[in-house]
């Protein structure tokens, strides 16, 4: 049996994000909509969705429910952006942890994306991009038509 390297068994960090990152999220999710039709991505985003200011730290009831809804609405968003435009979402999850070879980040553990999700899902404001993603997609839908 071979020792796993530590590329191999260790999970890099994921930098903190950066309007950059805001504005490649919202090119990806662009190509996202353009490539699947807008009927895929008019399943994962609710109707109803909010966003709190950055600053509310007040809980309403139910924030448990809405934050477990938001984690899901990302997870099914990420997962159609690794299916649509994979390359892409690669290329900038390889920016995000800092490595600069594919090969690299192929030998890294086999649910890194998972971990890049979580780990992004748990960064300041990034729920908010998602709960705000609804204007975002009638904006791409009216665009594509």
């Amino acid at each position: 049996m071979t020792e796993k390297t530590a590329e191999q068994s260790e999970y890099p960090e994921v930098r903190v994000l950066t309007r950059k990152d805001r504005k490649k999220l919202s090119e990806l999710i662009k190509a996202f909509a353009e490539r699947s039709g807008s009927s895929e991505l008019t399943k994962m985003i609710p109707g109803t969705a909010k966003a709190k200011p950055e600053g509310d730290a007040e809980k309403d009831e139910g924030d448990d429910e809405t934050a477990e809804k938001t984690y899901e609405l990302i997870k099914t968003v990420m997962d159609g952006l690794l299916t649509w435009v994979e390359e892409d979402v690669t290329t900038w999850f390889m920016d995000l942890v800092g490595v600069k070879d594919k090969e690299a980040y192929d030998n890294l553990p086999f649910d890194i994306e998972v971990y890049i999700v979580d780990s992004l899902i748990k960064q300041k404001g990034f729920n908010n991009f998602f709960l705000r993603l609804s204007a975002l997609y009638r904006k791409v839908r009216g665009s594509i038509g």
